[in-house]
């Protein structure tokens, strides 16, 4: 009887082992799908996310270009310190001087909300792939464990079978 049940276990557990086996192939390639999502996102919102930098700092120039301040003048008159600037002139750096802080603090608010904006993107499109990612580790985890228990089992089975052919092979000697 221990060699049939020996091998009816050994049967079961192959059985088992290679739909369990399939399971892991197929969580497996979906992990490699999810990994790759993620990656795929990850780009897609960092290119978004500098093209948005750039776009910002492009109108930070236009609009520090379009202060209307003189650039040579500026220079004339920090490269020649004994001319005297004119009132109208320390007027019109000191308007350009504000205008450039405001255009620059504009722009690093601007910045600022658009980092938050893309943070909390990546948070919306990640978070469930990360999830997903973590829940498919978790479920390979156990298929792992499970695999192992089976395998033992089969093992078990092969040596059940094993120890009971010998009630099988006839005795020879004439002895019995």
């Amino acid at each position: 009887m221990g060699f049939l049940t020996g091998a009816y276990l050994k049967m079961q557990s192959a059985r088992m082992r290679l739909t369990l086996e399939n399971e892991l192939t197929r969580i497996l390639s979906q992990m490699n799908r999810v990994t790759k999502q993620i990656g795929q996102v990850e780009r897609m919102m960092t290119a978004q996310q500098r093209n948005c930098n750039m776009g910002i700092q492009r109108q930070m120039q236009v609009a520090m270009q379009g202060t209307g301040f003189n650039p040579e003048m500026m220079e004339s008159i920090f490269n020649n310190p004994q001319s005297k600037a004119s009132q109208e002139q320390m007027l019109m750096m000191q308007a350009h001087s504000s205008a450039m802080q405001q255009i620059q603090y504009m722009g690093a608010q601007a910045q600022s909300t658009w980092a938050d904006y893309f943070d909390m993107m990546r948070e919306a499109q990640l978070e469930p792939l990360k999830d997903l990612e973590i829940a498919l580790k978790q479920r390979k985890a156990n298929i792992e464990s499970r695999l192992e228990l089976i395998k033992g089992q089969e093992q078990f089975g092969q040596q059940m079978e094993k120890s009971s052919q010998k009630d099988f092979v006839p005795e020879y000697t004439g002895q019995g």
